[in-house]
């Protein structure tokens, strides 16, 4: 049986919540490069514990125990890769978790708004309508009202011109009246 190693003390391996801080903060390529970078300081450091390992299993052959095999060990993933792996994956599925959640916000805002909009804007068109429907009540009020006092002036001016007529003849009568007295 391969025997798997602890990891060296001084590899830390960081919670999914500082990993997603610090990927917040770096951008995609650096955390593959720190990623990179990571797992090759496992596997050197695996490598390392496998050369140890084949050293035991050495002295265990010649001690008569049977020897592992080292394709063994290569086809099992490393651990801790698997783990940043795993941790990665979660990641991706948390940020498309938060994407649809702020989406979904987004829209439901989006609608709200859209709805707050018409329906102000039907009130406002309500109201506007009624005072509209005001004014031309109003209007047509005035129109009339104007109509009946311009009929009444004209009928007054008749009856003036009517008047007019009367009293300058009447006038012209009695001027010719006094002109024939002082002949």
């Amino acid at each position: 049986m391969p025997a798997i190693m602890a990891p060296s003390p001084h590899l830390s391996i960081k919670t999914s919540s500082t990993t997603s801080q610090a990927a917040s903060r770096r951008g995609a390529r650096q955390v593959k490069q720190h990623v990179e970078l990571y797992e090759e300081e496992v596997t050197n450091d695996h490598n390392a514990a496998n050369d140890l390992d084949m050293d035991n299993a050495e002295a265990e052959d010649l001690t008569g125990d049977t020897l592992t095999e080292p394709s063994q060990e290569a086809s099992q993933p490393n651990p801790v890769q698997q783990l940043l792996r795993d941790m990665q994956a979660d990641q991706h599925k948390r940020n498309e978790h938060r994407k649809r959640i702020v989406y979904k916000a987004y829209k439901d805002a989006h609608a709200s708004t859209q709805d707050a909009i018409t329906s102000h804007f039907d009130e406002h068109e309500a109201s506007a309508a009624g005072a509209h429907e005001a004014q031309m009540a109003r209007l047509k009020e005035l129109l009339r009202l104007k109509a009946e006092i311009e009929r009444e002036m004209a009928e007054k001016l008749g009856k003036l011109r009517g008047d007019y007529l009367y009293h300058s003849k009447a006038m012209e009568q009695v001027i010719e009246h006094r002109m024939n007295q002082l002949k």
